[in-house]
């Protein structure tokens, strides 16, 4: 691959709004983001989801693509890690019986 092309994949290749869906079966609340290599201040994205409910987020800024999402969830700290915001339009957090936490993307 060319230098340029790289170049254009990088710069096409940005984290930009994106739709967030509640996939958990339960209320979500405190949803906050941060970039994944960051590990400092959480920024707050709104104060909760209702189970099956949707949102429009704007972009998080920056150019890398893995963000950590957190909320509050039956009074416990739920965190999905590495969520991937470049390219995709629609992002749903889930959560299995056993407390296993997963990404789906449209």
């Amino acid at each position: 691959m060319g230098r340029g092309l790289l170049i254009a994949l990088a710069l096409w290749s940005t984290p930009g709004p994106f739709t967030l869906v509640n996939g958990t079966g339960g209320p979500l609340g405190a949803l906050s983001i941060r970039m994944t290599n960051e590990k400092g201040a959480w920024r707050p994205l709104g104060p909760g989801l209702a189970a099956g409910a949707r949102a429009l987020e704007t972009s998080p800024g920056g150019e890398d693509c893995a963000f950590d999402i957190r909320a509050e969830s039956a009074g416990k700290t739920l965190v999905w890690t590495a969520v991937n915001l470049c390219d995709v339009r629609v992002v749903t957090l889930s959560r299995g019986r056993d407390g296993t936490l997963w990404v789906d993307y449209d």
